[in-house]
């Protein structure tokens, strides 16, 4: 792929490249359905040694995702092979007061991200959020975000397009293993997921739905089946086969009502290992880096750094 001109590409060339890639990723880091389609669960191997770096929910921010390439080498360890970036969903859709309605920022920052998978197609890891979608059911503080991004995509780019980007979505996995980290959007069912069941998971829309919506239970009392807790990580885990200090991190709730000005909970709310990352604050960009063991170093992008405006040319 490298003789691809990747900014001389039409947007629909850029995603059927970026869809092509999602689909055919690796068998042995995506093992196929029971129908032999891609699964919902990427994993990788314990001889990976590469870094992994785990964003949390952008939210259209394209300005935090550019300082977080360009933070502590990233771009350059993309180009050569030694990092592994893993979006933990819900790339699009700004959800700062007053401009939830706004689907600019949400065109240009998948434009990155698809440009991304295309250029680095073995380093890209785009999981699946609940905000990752044209649903009408999709609303916050009664703002339709997924019809006004579908509308937002048909006037700049045709129906085709539209069309296309959905099935791009419906392709993505939802879940990662790692031997020193798991990842997904939300949060583990209720009672966790089997392997088998996170391969299939399309086959199962009530654990597809949970792993995108589900909410961590503050309050600490029986969970509803909307919520998960401690006891639904420490069973995902053993589901899993993984140990019990293995971190879980997960994006989908911040934590606002705990106070503070950071975007990032560690063990929150009573839980052990688990890790609730937002990387989308205007001030502030956290974002997790694995190296080699299952501590992980919490680091932030330097938004004060000065940089040109973002072209992809830069990041080819």
């Amino acid at each position: 792929m490298n003789s691809i001109k990747y900014t001389g590409l039409a947007p629909v060339e850029r995603l059927e490249l970026a869809l092509s890639v999602v689909r055919k990723f690796d068998k042995k880091l995506r093992p196929q359905t029971s129908d032999r389609k891609p699964g919902g669960l990427i994993e990788f191997s314990a001889d990976d040694d590469r870094e992994f770096v785990v964003i949390g929910d952008l939210h259209a921010n394209k300005r935090n995702l550019k300082h977080i390439l360009l933070d502590n080498g990233n771009l350059r360890k993309l180009r050569e092979n030694r990092l592994v970036i893993i979006f933990i969903g819900d790339v699009v859709h700004d959800d700062r007061t007053g401009y939830m309605n706004q689907m600019d920022s949400s065109v240009e920052i998948l434009e990155v991200v698809l440009h991304l998978i295309v250029r680095y197609p073995k380093n890209i890891v785009y999981l699946l959020g609940n905000h990752d979608t044209f649903s009408e059911h999709l609303a916050k503080l009664g703002i339709q975000q997924g019809l006004l991004f579908r509308q937002a995509i048909l006037e700049r780019f045709g129906a085709d397009y539209v069309e296309r980007l959905q099935t791009f979505f419906d392709s993505l996995p939802v879940f990662v293993i790692h031997p020193h980290f798991l990842v997904t959007h939300a949060g583990p069912p209720r009672g966790g997921a089997t392997r088998e069941e996170l391969i299939n998971i399309d086959h199962f829309p009530d654990l597809k739905w949970q792993v995108t919506w589900n909410r961590l239970n503050e309050t600490r009392s029986t969970p509803s089946m909307k919520e998960y807790g401690n006891e639904d990580l420490a069973e995902q885990r053993k589901l899993l086969g993984c140990p019990d200090d293995i971190p879980i991190i997960v994006g989908h709730n911040p934590m606002w009502n705990w106070g503070g000005d950071d975007s990032v909970w560690i063990n929150p709310a009573g839980t052990m290992n688990h890790v609730i990352l937002y990387s989308n604050l205007p001030k502030k960009c956290p974002y997790l880096s694995f190296n080699g063991s299952r501590k992980y170093t919490v680091r932030y992008a330097d938004l004060k750094l000065t940089v040109r405006r973002f072209v992809l040319d830069d990041y080819a």
